[in-house]
């Protein structure tokens, strides 16, 4: 049934007709429009659905289809266990990417891509056997799964003219090149000299969630998610400021590393989500908390790597640069790091997603992880991490329940896309 909605966005009235998706529209066009993916449950365990529309840890347009888009699973459906376990409910799930196209109201799924090894053999959620996490990964049983040297969480997501994906993830990092086809071409590592070493000192599940590449089709721009656990660092690792951005030069093979500073974390909660490039310079940032909204930070930043110090293998009087920030806010880290000769990158607030979420009254999830954009933001086009519709075990022994992961108004978490047209926003 269509009905007359009227609602505020960033103080603009708006007015719109409402249908199988969400459309909020002004005199002008479209400002907010949400396309559900309404795809069927992997599985059913004891009655728990696993959604099956868990592409939205990372989007990249489908160059030459202008409505269209990959979207990516992560490692596959998992759940904090007791005993600080990760249970793994479909232990032989493959990571994969999806394709949509956004129409008449609805992501209309065209079709996945698995990921595999280049002989063929399917990558899956498990540990990578070469960069371990400390993790123990279960099944439902409490059967330990073992590491694979195919084990893949990705995170960010890069889709080339040829057909081709550069994926990165959060074990290694690694950054790997996969055909149209889905099987690896290439993997570059910190392990091997490829990535800065540094960045194997990730923290568990917060590796390289971003991935975009610069508009000449040139570099690639990666982005740790938060601080570098480094040996030295003895601040609360999730209150440090200063995260890393590493570029790789698809010619040349060289990287760069850039020091961003988040929003006092200490305070909001804060970490990096996504990067999609603007320029071969600017970007947008995501960086959100865990929480669902109203009053959730969830805000996209442009940044600007001209001007910014390389900051590949340097420390400040013998500390590590996140040892040296440790927990300063924002502001005070700034001055710390210009003490020291270190510009970090510019960076401005470019949209306040939780305020346009609430004003809007639509997409209220607590992890929104991709972004992507055609036209430089005017139009933006958002994903949410629905981990698998699932949050959690209801018991502490095996074998283990499932716990459905719920949104603010009831319903069980899903992937679903966000369409904004900023243009149609007022200040």
């Amino acid at each position: 049934m269509n009905r007359l909605v009227v609602v505020s966005v960033s103080s603009a009235l708006v007015v719109g007709l409402v249908t199988s998706g969400v459309a909020l529209a002004g005199d002008d066009g479209d400002a907010v429009e949400v396309f559900p993916t309404d795809l069927p449950p992997l599985a059913t365990v004891d009655g728990v659905k696993i959604s099956g529309g868990a592409y939205g840890s990372s989007l990249a347009p489908v160059p030459g289809s202008p409505d269209e888009y990959f979207g990516i699973t992560d490692r596959g459906p998992n759940v904090d266990g007791p005993d600080d376990v990760k249970v793994e409910p479909i232990p032989d799930f493959t990571p994969q990417i999806g394709r949509f196209r956004l129409v008449d109201g609805k992501a209309e799924f065209l079709g996945t891509i698995p990921l595999r090894a280049a002989d063929g053999t399917p990558y899956s959620g498990r540990l990578n056997s070469e960069a371990g996490t400390g993790e123990t990964i279960v099944d439902r049983d409490g059967t330990p799964l073992d590491p694979d040297p195919n084990g893949y969480d990705p995170e960010g997501l890069v889709a080339l003219p040829d057909g081709s994906f550069w994926i990165s993830d959060e074990y290694g990092p690694f950054l790997t090149h996969f055909g149209p086809d889905g099987h690896a071409i290439e993997r570059v590592s910190p392990f091997d000299g490829g990535l800065p070493a540094e960045l194997a000192h990730r923290t568990p599940n917060q590796g390289m969630e971003g991935l975009t590449i610069t508009p000449d089709g040139r570099t690639l721009v990666g982005m740790m998610q938060s601080a570098l656990q480094q040996p030295d660092l003895t601040a609360e690792q999730d209150e440090v400021t200063a995260t890393r951005i590493v570029t790789y030069d698809l010619v040349t093979k060289a990287t760069r590393e850039f020091v961003y500073l988040l929003d006092d974390p200490k305070e909001n909660g804060g970490a990096v989500s996504e990067i999609t490039a603007l320029s071969d310079s600017t970007f947008l940032v995501d960086e959100r908390d865990g929480d669902f909204g109203p009053g959730a930070y969830k805000k996209l930043f442009t940044i600007d790597l001209a001007g910014a110090t390389d900051v590949q293998g340097r420390d400040v009087d013998g500390k590590s640069i996140e040892a040296h920030v440790g927990a300063k806010n924002t502001a005070d880290a700034a001055r710390s790091l210009a003490d020291a000769g270190i510009k970090p990158v510019a960076k401005d607030l470019f949209l306040d997603l939780d305020a346009v979420i609430t004003d809007a009254g639509v997409f209220n999830h607590d992890k929104i992880e991709g972004v992507a954009t055609r036209d430089g933001g005017r139009t933006l086009i958002i994903s949410n991490d629905s981990d698998f519709g699932i949050d959690g075990v209801t018991n502490d022994t095996p074998p283990y329940q499932l716990k459905p992961k719920t949104l603010p108004d009831g319903t069980q978490d899903d992937g679903e896309f966000l369409k904004i047209d900023t243009t149609k926003l007022d200040d």
